[in-house]
């Protein structure tokens, strides 16, 4: 059989036989608990099946060495990669290539009749849970001259595309941006509903992609100079002509309802200075709050309210206010809001004679992009979105930031405030054994991306003994400092 005949993640293989007609499927058991305990005369090929994705790999590598005919799946099933497996081998697929019952995707360019002749000549042997080399080389025994040997089939290669999805998997809810200014914090929203919101009809039967609960966070944004690209969405004019909508009780003659008629004038209250005289009063106070949902007559209302709380709070002489809606236009809406609630923030502040301003955050039960919006979003997101990426080395993170280095025969972290006070030092051999302990204090994905980097760069040095000085590449260590215990990067006057 050719060997030039592709071989999908080869490196990640145990080869026994080449001829033996048995392979081990170890699902998400390590392999050399089972490779070392085998003879490799006794099965052909040992590999996981980590995802259901890693079904496809496999069909493709035996269709193009079709010597296998028995599959023993051992291992645990964490992923249900193994259930799947078994329910193509049980029930096929359908007029998707997907399997009958689970719904795992198998590739379209391996067509049916090369799937039917797999699940023809090969038998899957259900093992899993099993984890005992012992019962695993008694069931390869059992095996043993009672399959036939030889190709069941002439050799087979399909052609491989590349996925281009535009939906991407993300959690339920409670999807969190974090960022220094409004446009920032707009546009990573932008792209989140984009590529992780669920496609569906809104009452109106206009199709949208939606996110729950999601929360984002502006730090930073000079209400008194606010930054709008002339890119946004958002004419300057707009927003001016907005704002008094959410800062005064004015209302213009063709609108329904504005936010500020309810917050400075609902039903006879100002509830703007309530919030005022509740902080002044109470700084600790948490009964700063506004409510804009009228339940006798928004819950039938054709156009009710979306913003329907907010809430101020004071803490270090700053003033902070988290925002609520019910629901919420990221594309076309939520930009002036996040203006006019930072001005509004300004506003409370200046009345609680507060120095200075906290974070600004706004809770959307449903982040949603129309679709009629879908394509000018996708375009401002591929055009703008690279000019707020920064090096996480140079981003804060609020939990703190990380020394790493090398100190004779361990990997010391030392972790500091914001402030720069040491917290504490963490010691380990093993970046995997340094993540547990760290993760805790990482607030950023960039941040834990990097630190993840720097640890394993560091867990390189200590094994190839290798200078380690953190964001600098790896060096050849001195030869007079090599394996002596005193700190590495301080040794070479560092």
């Amino acid at each position: 059989m050719s060997s030039d005949l592709p071989l999908y993640f080869g490196e990640n293989l145990t080869f026994g036989a080449r001829e033996h007609p048995v392979a081990i499927c170890s699902l998400w058991m390590k392999q050399a608990r089972v490779r070392d305990a085998l003879s490799p005369n006794s099965y052909s090929i040992l590999g996981n099946l980590y995802s259901k994705n890693g079904i496809n790999y496999l069909l493709r590598n035996i269709l193009a060495r079709p010597t296998i005919r028995a599959i023993l799946l051992c291992g645990p099933d964490l992923t249900q990669s193994g259930a799947a497996l078994l329910a193509l081998m049980r029930d096929g697929v359908d007029e998707s290539n997907r399997v009958r019952g689970d719904g795992a995707q198998i590739d379209r360019e391996i067509p049916r009749d090369a799937l039917d002749d797999f699940r023809a000549h090969v038998r899957v042997l259900d093992w899993r849970g099993v984890s005992d080399p012992a019962k695993i080389r008694d069931a390869l025994a059992e095996l043993e001259g009672a399959l036939p040997r030889g190709a069941f089939a002439a050799p087979r290669v399909f052609p491989r595309s590349v996925p281009a999805a535009d939906e991407f998997p993300a959690e339920e809810t409670g999807f969190l941006a974090r960022g220094e200014r409004v446009v920032e914090v707009w546009l990573r929203l932008v792209a989140a509903v984009l590529a992780f919101g669920k496609r569906g009809l809104t009452a109106y039967t206009v199709h949208q992609r939606e996110l729950l609960d999601v929360v984002a966070v502006i730090a930073a944004e000079d209400p008194a100079d606010f930054y709008l690209p002339a890119w946004a969405p958002l004419t300057r004019a707009q927003l001016d002509a907005y704002l008094p909508q959410l800062l005064t009780r004015e209302r213009p003659e063709d609108v329904a309802y504005t936010y500020g008629e309810r917050l400075f004038d609902f039903g006879g209250c100002d509830q703007i200075a309530a919030m005022a005289d509740e902080l002044r009063a109470a700084r600790y106070s948490r009964r700063a709050v506004a409510a804009l949902w009228d339940p006798a007559r928004d819950a039938g209302a054709s156009d009710p309210p979306c913003l329907t709380l907010l809430q101020a709070r004071v803490r270090e002489d700053k003033l902070f206010l988290t925002a609520y809606f019910r629901s919420h236009d990221i594309f076309r809406a939520w930009l002036m809001n996040a203006f006019g609630l930072r001005a509004l923030q300004a506003e409370l502040a200046r009345r609680v004679e507060v120095s200075a301003l906290g974070d600004l955050v706004i809770l959307s039960h449903s982040a949603h992009i129309y679709a009629d919006s879908w394509e000018a979003a996708r375009t401002v997101v591929r055009e703008h979105a690279g000019e707020y990426a920064r090096n996480p080395r140079l981003v804060r993170d609020p939990r703190g930031s990380f020394n790493i280095r090398v100190e004779g025969f361990q990997i010391r972290v030392d972790h500091y405030a914001p402030g720069g006070n040491l917290l504490a030092t963490f010691s380990g051999t093993t970046a995997q054994q340094l993540q547990r302990e760290l993760a805790f204090f990482v607030s950023r994905i960039d941040h834990a991306i990097y630190l993840g980097v720097e640890l394993g760069k560091a867990e390189f040095a200590l094994t190839h003994n290798l200078a380690y000085v953190q964001d600098q590449a790896l060096r050849v260590q001195p030869t007079a400092l090599r394996g002596e215990g005193e700190t590495r990067a301080g040794q070479l006057g560092l």
